[in-house]
């Protein structure tokens, strides 16, 4: 891609995406949906829901759709933008289709799931005992935390152990029920998350966490008809990193979920709920070089790409691999340079010590991966508006999907 033409076109920064990528990553998660289901009884089915929260453009929710895949949602933005997609009705039929799975969510919030006919997923016995008084004699899922520690890439990510504030502990079961058994609430299904980005070398920790989690199913749990094993499928963001291999994961996960359905005849489902793994590679995020400077030993280099458009390598420390691409030729030496944004903190680093060719202002910026929590993550912080997005289609030309926000 011409990334000036695009710059001069939609403005800088901008997020462009490719639309061939996503739907390759669509039909892998498909593929290991189909791969699990042959392995499966005839009446055991298994369901991807895409995770929107990594990035809700209807664009590619609409690719997920033609790969057919569904969404989870965990706000009423995102229950809206399912049902109107997925055309959900609102009298239950759909419930094993879409999944409210939320965390500390009002009573307001609860009733707008109750009307819209979906089927939620509560991760505190509290939440259960709101959604009783609300709603006794109605099916939920309930989120447990099976123990184990959990796997991502940064400790903020972690979503299983005990330093994480998602599920119901082990030891808090008895009272989960007795709360259920008091508003004669049906738990529908079960479900755990171990937390986010996970390659081939902590797939042993993944199938770990589902033991552990499949383990108080079977000790504490009757009539559970879904079971939700999370997602935190990962992507490679470092040079030195290799695509997570599904084929292993498929071959580690079967022989479990075989095994379960011997022993749990009523389940009739598990789901996964894959993020990153979908948007991820397929995005990039571009902008211009604005400033260089030489200080106290290091290089410098100025973007208009600041933390209120990707936030994660200022909240996470996360890599993004960074690519110059020069607007004019000409000879500079390599070097370790610092790529930094335009906000006013100091922890608004793109990249730190990063080997490239010392760039000029005017050139650009490639940031990779940065198709999931990218711009689902962007906010208006300093007053600048978020940036606009574009799909490379399968054919080469360029889709607007979203406008750039103005000010007004």
């Amino acid at each position: 891609m011409n990334v000036f033409d695009l710059l001069d076109k939609y403005g800088s920064p901008l997020y462009v995406y490719d639309e061939a990528i996503l739907k390759n990553r669509c039909q892998q998660m498909k593929e290991f949906s189909n791969q699990l289901e042959k392995g499966l009884p005839n009446n055991i089915s298994v369901q991807m829901h895409y995770s929107q929260k990594a990035n809700s453009n209807l664009e590619i929710l609409s690719i997920v759709k033609d790969s057919g895949l569904s969404v989870d949602c965990m706000s009423p933005y995102e229950l809206m933008q399912a049902k109107k997609l997925f055309n959900y009705s609102d009298n239950y039929s759909d419930s094993d289709k879409l999944l409210y799975v939320c965390n500390n969510i009002s009573s307001h919030e609860m009733k707008t799931v109750h009307e819209n006919g979906v089927l939620i997923c509560l991760d505190s016995i509290s939440q259960v005992e709101t959604w009783g008084m609300l709603f006794p004699n109605t099916e939920i899922m309930v989120r447990i935390n099976p123990g184990t520690s959990g796997v991502g890439h940064s400790k903020k990510v972690v979503t299983s152990g005990k330093e994480t504030k998602f599920g119901i502990s082990e030891a808090n079961i008895p009272e989960l029920f007795s709360v259920a058994s008091k508003y004669n609430l049906h738990i529908k299904g079960v479900h755990w998350h171990l937390g986010s980005l996970f390659l081939d070398d902590k797939i042993n920790n993944y199938i770990e966490g589902v033991k552990s989690g499949l383990e108080i199913v079977k000790k504490y749990f009757s009539g559970v008809e879904i079971v939700d094993l999370g997602g935190g499928f990962g992507v490679p963001y470092k040079p030195d990193e290799k695509p997570l291999t599904l084929s292993i994961v498929v071959q580690e996960l079967l022989p479990i979920l075989q095994n379960v359905v011997q022993d749990f005849k009523s389940i009739k489902s598990f789901k996964f709920e894959p993020g990153r793994f979908i948007p991820c590679e397929a995005g990039s995020l571009i902008g211009e070089v604005t400033a260089i400077k030489h200080e106290n030993g290091i290089i410098w280099v100025g973007t208009d790409i600041g933390m209120n458009q990707l936030v994660r390598p200022s909240m996470y420390g996360s890599y993004h691999e960074i690519e110059v691409v020069k607007h004019t030729q000409y000879d500079s030496p390599k070097a370790m340079v610092n790529f930094v944004g335009n906000v006013c903190e100091s922890g608004d680093i793109l990249g730190k010590e990063r080997l490239v060719f010392i760039p000029k202002v005017g050139d650009a910026v490639i940031v990779h991966n940065a198709g999931a929590y990218g711009y689902s993550m962007a906010s208006n912080y300093t007053g600048r508006p978020r940036p606009a997005e574009v799909m490379v289609k399968d054919d080469g030309t360029y889709k607007l999907i979203r406008k750039a926000e103005i000010l007004n």
